[in-house]
């Protein structure tokens, strides 16, 4: 039998094969015999073998190109794939991974192609999503596919910053800027990025965001004097030196230390964007004392900024502030305003490990660890990893006593979402009984 007539009858068998693939196939050592039969072209031997794993495997589909019984990996197929998804032929490289797969079992995509396809579909849904005017899911899709806001697509960030600002969003527009300046290196992006965030931001923001940069690239002084000047009508600041003053009104005065509970998260993804704001009285040791010196203004200043969503520029007042005269109580509540800033910006390791430096009262640091979980069990779920996003929700519990009726809700979707359906079904057939709404009649109906 010629290699062309055994090719033609393999394709004969796997055209009465199902469908449906499944990881049920043939391993290495099984195929030893077919394959060698195959090289020395025993048509008997070779159909009886394939009849033999076809019985065993009936979902097996053999490979067009029987050569490839010999190839333990895929080679030209892996350029194939590559060259699809740079001519954005991404739906063709799907059906190339799949035939693939299907022709090497034991072969799985490597991530950096998995991750490069799904940023790549992403792009096309969130060019789609700004150009009609749908933040909400520009966002969500931000979240869902990193990246997406990688700083070699920077543009992204600035669509979805100018987006915000058309929507009057102008804090999170900014908190966008800030989160590109606080991660991306190349001078000319950061520039064109402090350019960009002129158009939301206060004289005093944008000096917190000249400072930010220059803390992170002293470099880079002499380039940004001109820029800084022009933007600011004020000379570069140094690292070191204090943001300006606000340029708003002060809000409130310092009265009790209890913190009002962090605001709702939202389950749509808000990767590039500082978390909803709360706000937070400063503490009785914020009050000035005649002895306290200029620590203790500064430090009260900082509370005042963190209360205007200025959490970055907070930081740099608290930082400041521990640079001078507070006495050990104010040194205490300055670094647990540090991490209360931090979360606000959604940046929950930075406050962990704030918090972990500190020797915080214990109701600071169970306000600190609820948002640090509450945080991270949102963002866990964003990215579907559905189990690390119940473990996140069921430690809030543990140490609140409670969940929030939305996170309550989020968990019963990782219930679902992670298969666990019965479980499922009791928390939302709970959450219906209690307080019947769409969520839970969706999530009740995705159960039928």
């Amino acid at each position: 039998m010629t290699r062309f007539a055994l090719t033609a009858f393999f394709l004969v068998c796997a055209a009465t094969q199902a469908v449906a693939q499944t990881p049920a196939a043939p391993g290495p050592e099984e195929l030893l015999a077919l394959t060698f039969y195959y090289q020395q072209q025993d048509e008997a031997s070779a159909r009886s073998e394939l009849q033999r794993l076809q019985i065993l495997y009936p979902e097996w589909q053999p490979p067009e190109d029987l050569a490839r019984l010999t190839q333990a990996e895929p080679g030209p197929e892996i350029d194939t794939i590559y060259r699809q998804i740079g001519a954005g032929q991404l739906a063709e490289a799907r059906s190339t991974i799949l035939a693939t797969q299907a022709a090497f079992p034991d072969w799985v995509p490597p991530p950096e192609m998995t991750s490069l396809l799904d940023t790549s579909e992403g792009q096309i849904l969130l060019d789609d999503a700004l150009a009609g005017g749908d933040l909400a899911q520009a966002l969500t899709l931000a979240g869902q596919r990193p990246g997406l806001l990688r700083c070699d697509r920077i543009n992204n960030a600035w669509r979805i910053a100018e987006a915000q600002e058309a929507a009057g969003q102008t804090s999170e527009a900014l908190g966008t800027y800030r989160a590109v300046i606080s991660a991306c290196v190349n001078p000319p992006d950061i520039i064109a990025t402090l350019e960009k965030s002129s158009a939301v931001a206060s004289t005093a923001e944008l000096q917190s965001l000249f400072s930010q940069v220059l803390a992170r690239f002293p470099e880079l002084a002499e380039s940004l004097s001109p820029v800084q000047a022009r933007l600011t009508g004020q000379g570069v600041a140094t690292a070191a030196s204090p943001p300006a003053s606000p340029d708003r009104a002060a809000a409130g005065s310092p009265a009790s230390p209890s913190p009002v509970p962090a605001s709702r998260p939202s389950t749509s993804p808000q990767a590039s964007v500082p978390a909803e704001s709360s706000t937070v009285r400063a503490p009785q040791s914020a009050a000035p004392r005649t002895s306290g010196g200029s620590g203790t203004a500064i430090y009260q200043q900082a509370w005042q900024t963190y209360n205007l969503d200025r959490p970055m520029e907070a930081i740099a007042q608290f930082q400041t502030a521990l640079q001078g005269r507070l006495d050990a109580t104010q040194r205490r509540d300055a670094q647990y305003g540090i991490a209360l800033s931090y979360l606000k910006m959604g940046m929950s390791d930075n406050a962990a490990s704030m918090a972990a430096a500190t020797d915080l009262t214990r109701q600071q640091r169970v306000d600190v660890e609820r948002q640090i979980l509450d945080q991270r069990g949102v963002a866990a779920y964003n990215r579907r990893d559905y189990r690390r996003a119940i473990e996140f929700f069921d430690a809030l519990q543990a140490l609140t006593g409670s969940l929030r009726r939305d996170l309550d809700t989020l968990r019963a979707y990782s219930y679902l979402n992670s298969g666990q359906r019965d479980r499922a079904r009791q928390e939302f057939t709970r959450l219906h009984r209690e307080l019947a709404t769409a969520e839970t009649r969706r999530g009740l109906a995705a159960l039928e």
